[in-house]
């Protein structure tokens, strides 16, 4: 069990190495895009403009802001997938 986990992390981290540039760039894009999106929500807040369903869209659980730092997350996401593989449920493997 120790060596397959050995395995699966040394997998991550030949991918991660292998795509580190396009890592890089999409988290910079993700983040830029994402601080725009809060610059864009602070000053319809500021500006008294901001209702609740513009606020809800936003900040909301499955507002836009939540969207974007998922995204941000994404490659993290993928990364304990790879180290930690949830079995499928026995209903899928019949």
């Amino acid at each position: 069990m120790a060596n397959d986990l050995q395995q699966r992390i040394e997998a991550v981290e030949r991918i991660t190495a292998l795509f580190r540039t396009e890592r890089l760039v999409y988290l910079v894009a993700t983040s830029i895009a994402c601080v725009m999106v809060l610059a864009s929500a602070i000053r319809i807040l500021l500006q008294g403009q901001a209702g609740y369903g513009e606020l809800s869209l936003l900040f909301g659980s499955s507002g836009f802001i939540a969207y974007q730092l998922g995204r941000l997350l994404l490659m993290w996401t993928e990364a304990i997938k790879r180290l930690i593989p949830i079995d499928e449920p026995a209903e899928k493997a019949k």
